[in-house]
């Protein structure tokens, strides 16, 4: 800003001042763009002294460079570059240091007005008066701007924060659910078969199941990581479900590894519901792909049940099943009807 005034008054200066002083004022104008550009490139608040000092001796020199009529009025093409100087100033260093900066000026611009012309002192105090008026209102409005942009600097900073405590509050959520749907889908389950007489024999696949549980919940907390392929996934599942199971899949599904583990962690208890709930000894599980999503049902041809009625304490289709998708960006859609059997559908995005 205050090169864009030395420029414009630097102008003005050499069509204002008298054709014997033209030269003179041409060197001076060339020499204060010349500083000016350096002060722009190179300089800042670590200047401020020299560039005032500059201004001072521009002040102190207005006797060979303003014609004598422009010292009391507005037309003087130093004082424009005084109180811009002045302003500009403001915004560069502390209050105290500003404040000098601007009495130096002043003090200046005053001794060259008199120094020039003695008989105009008044104009020239109320002129540096005035500039004194041009730096507090600049000063005042940097405190404005600054204080302003404090408030909003914690503004934003508190919301990150709040944004921040939020993905961690949900995430620790994320981590509870996942916890709990782990521990009802292998231990709990695997004991509740135990304890309804489900298991009314010695069963080979209950030592192997009760293995895989313990190895589950002692697996370190974390997310897989890659990509896995789905049919592979299912077929482990279903090599070890407590039903027989026919699975009708691709060859290879590639799915990310987040969920594949979620998907095939939810097949697993839709397998075991088949075999607590549905009276039947066989399960189907069909895996395509269609229409942008992949999708996984698990079909059986059981007593069904109404899912209207089952109670909100249940966490097998609600946090196992459901919540499990949810959280892939997918859903679960459970169809069935008293002696109809059940399906439970699989969806989520393909990619």
């Amino acid at each position: 800003m205050r090169t864009a005034v030395v420029v414009c008054a630097g102008g003005a200066a050499l069509v204002q001042c008298a054709p014997g002083q033209r030269p003179w004022v041409a060197s001076v104008v060339v020499g204060l763009w010349v500083w000016s550009a350096w002060y722009v490139r190179w300089g800042g608040a670590r200047l401020l002294v020299a560039d005032t000092a500059v201004v001072v001796a521009l002040c102190v020199a207005q006797r060979w460079i303003v014609p004598v009529e422009a010292l009391s009025d507005s037309t003087n093409w130093v004082l424009a570059i005084v109180s811009c100087t002045a302003v500009a100033h403001q915004w560069l260093t502390s209050t105290r240091r500003g404040a000098l900066l601007t009495a130096v000026l002043v003090v200046a611009l005053l001794a060259g007005d008199v120094l020039a012309a003695p008989q105009g002192w008044g104009t020239a105090v109320s002129t540096g008066l005035w500039t004194v008026v041009e730096a507090a209102l600049s000063r005042l409005l940097f405190l404005l701007v600054r204080n302003g942009s404090r408030r909003a600097d914690r503004a934003v900073a508190a919301g990150a924060r709040a944004r921040t405590d939020a993905a961690v509050a949900a995430a620790r959520r994320d981590d509870e659910r996942e916890h709990l749907a782990l521990l009802h889908d292998t231990a709990a389950s695997t004991l509740l078969a135990v304890g309804s007489r489900m298991v009314e024999r010695v069963e080979p696949w209950l030592a192997d199941q009760a293995a895989r549980d313990l190895a589950a919940l002692a697996a370190p907390p974390g997310f897989p990581e890659g990509r896995e392929d789905l049919a592979r996934l299912l077929g482990e599942v279903a090599r070890h479900a407590p039903v027989a199971v026919s699975l009708r899949s691709p060859d290879t599904v590639p799915v990310g590894a987040v969920r594949g583990a979620a998907v095939s962690a939810a097949v697993r208890e839709a397998l075991t519901n088949v075999a607590r709930h549905a009276g039947v000894g066989t399960a189907e599980v069909l895996v395509r792909r269609a229409g942008g999503l992949v999708v996984v049902e698990v079909v059986d041809r059981g007593r069904g049940f109404a899912p209207g009625s089952v109670p909100a304490h249940r966490r097998g289709l609600s946090c196992s099943v459901r919540q499990r998708l949810a959280r892939i960006g997918g859903r679960a859609v459970v169809t069935s009807r008293p002696g109809a059997g059940t399906s439970i559908r699989l969806e989520w995005p393909d990619g």
